[in-house]
């Protein structure tokens, strides 16, 4: 039997909508109509981080913001019996 999977968070990424320029002295760089965005919602403690946008902001917020909000995740249920 396979173990029961507890589900904590949220990732949302939307790539965005762009295209790469093929040719001239930019060649190589993408141009967006829509820029990437994400945000994460935990349903542990019920918060939301972000929305960030941009590709550099998207990269370093999807690389880190598990790791991160886990030393400010406070689960719904801790605050209810501290009360």
């Amino acid at each position: 039997m396979t173990p029961a999977v507890e589900i904590t968070g949220a990732l949302f990424i939307d790539c965005g909508d762009g295209f790469e320029i093929r040719k001239g002295d930019r060649a190589g760089q993408i141009v967006y109509r829509r820029e990437p965005r994400a945000r994460f919602e935990c349903l542990r403690c019920r918060t939301t981080e972000g929305p960030v946008s941009g590709p550099a902001d998207v990269r370093e917020f999807v690389a880190n913001v598990r790791t991160d909000h886990l030393t400010r995740c406070q689960p719904a249920s801790q605050g209810a019996q501290a009360a």
